[in-house]
């Protein structure tokens, strides 16, 4: 009998072809040794680089972090540097200078008073004239023509007071007759005539009366047209200068037009400069008191002025005292309208010591400052003050001349604290 066994199967060949798909062996694939060690290699070798570019990176970390915390432990360790201020003594005599605006001593405006047109025009701008000097004539025939006419009524006036002054003569005369022959012969006179005679007198009287009256508003209607007659010509009022002219030949004026001003006149031989003072000085503000006035821009030419008078209250809201100063000005160097500056010396009965506004430290109550001793140890006092000059003020009582202070103290500065002293000039 036959065995009929299968046979032992063959390796699967790799074939291929279109018919079958492509069979893969299930076998591991083995990697080369040489492959690992060089993985191996490259990652040890990136983490050395890490581990060197961290250790780089965080060492200047390290000595930032520690020099900033020695400054701060020098910082923590170390005196508070302050700016100090010595306080100086200021001088009994001492000068003030304040702005002032120069005005005229005398000014005029002049318009016309009477209408007509301008026939003359003696002066212009610039010119000097004298008081009553004639400026320019004004031609108005309808005045003089109504002067005529009032003269001649006043003439009339005169004649007819002439004539009832001779009526009421006569008409005394009559009942002074007519009185006697009644009392010569009863019966001659009767008693009507002599009533109408005494009737007669009083009404004579009486247009006397009215007579003179009459002249009386005669004579005003001729001063009135003969003022306005003088009015045609304008004068100057006081000696000056001309500063302003506003009509020529032929230009219509009118009366009382006070749109239109003819001539401006100012004296300017004297000059009054107004100053406003501050309330700080103006105690001690006197007439008679001396000042120089000068020029901005020429300081060294000095006028010499006088203080006159003062508005003798305070402006409420500028808290300042309206002072004026007269100046000569016979060379006319100094010009109206002219801001200058004015230099008035005052004399105190006390020598006060200045200190830096900034030096103060007010809190409820008086205001202190920080004096430094001589361990350079922060003490505050209380102090009275006197004028505020801005970035100065006086120190009446709690301070010497020469002692040092705190400039700008701060909140943080204790009682006590030993700084650094340091000057402004040197900070």
């Amino acid at each position: 009998m036959t065995n009929l066994t299968a046979p032992e199967p063959r390796a699967r060949e790799r074939v291929t072809s279109h018919a079958e798909p492509l069979e893969i062996d299930d076998a591991p694939v083995r990697v080369p040794k040489f492959m690992g060690m060089r993985v191996f290699a490259v990652v040890l070798a990136l983490g050395i680089l890490f581990a060197v570019a961290l250790i780089l990176g965080l060492i200047p970390r390290f000595r930032q972090s520690r020099t900033l915390s020695d400054a701060a432990a020098e910082a923590t360790s170390a005196k508070p540097r302050v700016s100090v201020a010595v306080a100086r003594q200021e001088s009994v005599a001492q000068q003030r200078i304040l702005p002032g605006n120069a005005l005229p001593l005398l000014e005029a405006s002049l318009y016309a008073r009477t209408t007509g047109y301008v026939s003359k025009r003696l002066v212009d701008i610039g010119d000097r004239v004298e008081e009553g000097q004639l400026l320019a004539v004004i031609d108005s025939p309808e005045v003089d023509d109504q002067l005529v006419q009032a003269t001649a009524q006043l003439n009339q006036s005169q004649a007819n007071l002439k004539l009832n002054e001779a009526n009421a003569a006569l008409a005394k005369t009559t009942l002074n007759r007519f009185s006697g022959l009644k009392q010569a012969n009863q019966g001659a006179v009767s008693q009507q005539d002599i009533d109408e005679r005494q009737a007669t007198v009083r009404t004579s009287e009486a247009n006397v009366d009215a007579s003179r009256a009459s002249v009386g508003v005669a004579e005003a209607n001729v001063k009135r047209f003969a003022d306005l007659q003088n009015f045609e010509k304008i004068n100057a009022p006081f000696a000056g200068v001309v500063t302003a002219r506003h009509v020529d030949p032929g230009d219509l004026v009118s009366a009382d037009n006070i749109q239109r001003e003819l001539f401006h006149v100012m004296n300017t031989d004297v000059l009054r400069v107004f100053v406003n003072v501050p309330q700080t000085y103006a105690s001690t503000i006197k007439a008679g008191g001396d000042a120089q006035v000068y020029l901005r821009d020429n300081p060294s030419k000095k006028f010499a002025g006088k203080v006159t008078r003062t508005a003798n209250a305070l402006d409420p809201n500028t808290r300042t005292l309206l002072t004026e100063v007269q100046v000569p000005n016979k060379s006319n160097e100094l010009r109206p309208g002219m801001y200058l500056q004015v230099a008035f010396d005052f004399a105190r009965d006390f020598d006060p010591v200045l200190i830096p506004t900034a030096a103060l430290s007010i809190r409820d109550g008086a205001p202190r400052i920080g004096v430094l001793g001589s361990d350079n140890r922060v003490s505050y006092r209380s102090i009275d003050l006197g004028r505020d000059y801005g970035a100065e003020v006086e120190v009446i009582d709690g301070l010497k001349p020469g002692e040092a202070v705190v400039v700008h103290p701060g909140d943080d500065l204790a009682e006590g604290t030993v700084v650094d002293p340091v000057s402004p000039e040197n900070k």
